[in-house]
């Protein structure tokens, strides 16, 4: 359920006595956590990724030849051409999409 606008979660987390030191000696007090929280979210989506490749490590090592080929000449057959990709996106400009970043 998302939060609410004006409403926060609280998570509690204990952190290592020198990047405590360090970010108070470095970063404004105003801003530290806030700083701290990204750092922390970042870390937590590198951990998430790291698994997540690891798993599909592992869910492709098991694979039998027979479906990577499967999988290769689906791909193939699905690929699109440049052309293709460039239409699409001058059809959003048109219809007034704000353009990618």
């Amino acid at each position: 359920m998302p939060i609410g606008r004006g409403q926060h979660k609280v998570v509690s987390v204990s952190l290592p006595r020198d990047l405590v030191k360090r970010a108070n000696a470095l970063i404004p007090q105003t801003r530290r956590s806030r700083v701290i929280t990204n750092m922390l979210t970042a870390f937590l989506d590198s951990v998430e990724r790291k698994k997540l490749e690891r798993d599909y490590a592992a869910y492709y090592t098991q694979r039998s030849a027979r479906e990577s080929e499967e999988e290769r000449d689906l791909l193939a057959e699905w690929k699109m051409s440049d052309e293709e990709a460039w239409a699409i996106l001058e059809t959003e400009k048109i219809r007034g999409r704000r353009s990618a970043r």
